[in-house]
């Protein structure tokens, strides 16, 4: 597993849920946000497409995904 520190350039906000295949999952959607400025430790599934990177926040435990415009990597 691949583990980056980002952090949010532009605030984001989405559902959880919806970077996992909706067949993959069976929880009602919850919404989060995050703040420019925040950082976090995250595992990496997917960095290499154009509009949207996924990665699981290792505090939280959720999975998002993002636009690669949205954030920086720091380590």
């Amino acid at each position: 597993m691949t583990t980056w520190k980002i952090e949010i350039t532009e605030p984001h906000s989405g559902e959880l849920g919806e970077a996992i295949l909706h067949e993959d999952h069976g929880f009602a959607m919850e919404e989060y946000t995050y703040e420019a400025g925040h950082k976090m430790e995250v595992a990496v599934h997917n960095a290499q497409d154009t509009h949207w990177h996924i990665f699981t926040d290792l505090d939280s435990g959720h999975r998002f995904k993002i636009p690669p415009e949205k954030y920086r990597r720091v380590s």
